[in-house]
């Protein structure tokens, strides 16, 4: 599996590098053990779709515990909300957007760097929140398109947030968990793609990402 490096090609510090490293493959390993089949086998789609669910979540809390845990700003002074018929609340803004897609060290980042390691085209990001907007709210929202998994993302999210964080937390500080979950989906992707399109995995895990960067986790 490809070392992890930043999408823009420079590489992390050795020591950061190596404690995210060893926090990426402890996520990888216990996602990939829950997700085994009875033969042994796990299905690629389902587990970008939920590695990157909890990836695009853990955006969301990182921003919630650098501007609202430790600086005291209210919900709606860090995010843009949107709410649907039902009164459930969607999180957007650029505060949200920088881990997603605009830091140096984002999931957008993290996983075009294994696409271009593979030699592959990157996926239409810009299409992937258009595609999000539109459906927020909807009936189609949190599933991923021209693709079948075994859960939607907000199961994934439910069901496998709580034990991963937990796990990204012993090797990143508050605030920066996106780091640790987005090394993790630059390795699923990259393994992911001697055995499906590179550019579909990462298709598959951003669409996730910016879903579920957007839920309020148990609502």
């Amino acid at each position: 599996m490809s070392e992890p490096v930043c999408g823009d090609g420079r590489d992390l510090a050795e020591e950061e590098l190596a404690k995210i490293r060893k926090g990426a493959d402890e996520l990888c390993a216990r996602l990939l053990g829950a997700m085994k089949g009875p033969s042994g086998e796990v299905h690629p789609q389902s587990a970008l779709c939920a590695l990157g669910s909890c990836a695009g979540y853990s955006c969301q809390k990182d921003v919630r515990d650098i501007y609202m845990k430790q600086r005291g700003l209210a919900e709606d002074l860090v995010f843009n909300i949107v709410s649907d018929k039902q009164g459930r609340h969607y999180f957007f803004g650029d505060l949200l957007n920088a881990p997603l897609v605009n830091d140096r060290y984002s999931l957008w980042s993290m996983v075009g760097g294994a696409v271009r390691q593979r030699g592959g085209t990157l996926p239409d990001i810009n299409d992937i929140f258009r595609y999000i907007s539109y459906t927020v709210g909807g009936e189609q929202f949190g599933k991923v398109r021209s693709c079948r998994t075994g859960d939607s993302m907000e199961t994934y999210l439910e069901n496998l947030w709580q034990p991963l964080s937990r796990i990204a937390a012993e090797y990143a500080p508050e605030g920066a968990l996106h780091t640790i979950f987005g090394t993790a989906l630059q390795k699923l992707v990259y393994a992911f793609a001697s055995s499906m399109n590179v550019t579909e995995a990462a298709r598959i895990a951003m669409e996730s990402a910016v879903s579920m960067s957007k839920v309020r986790l148990g609502r």
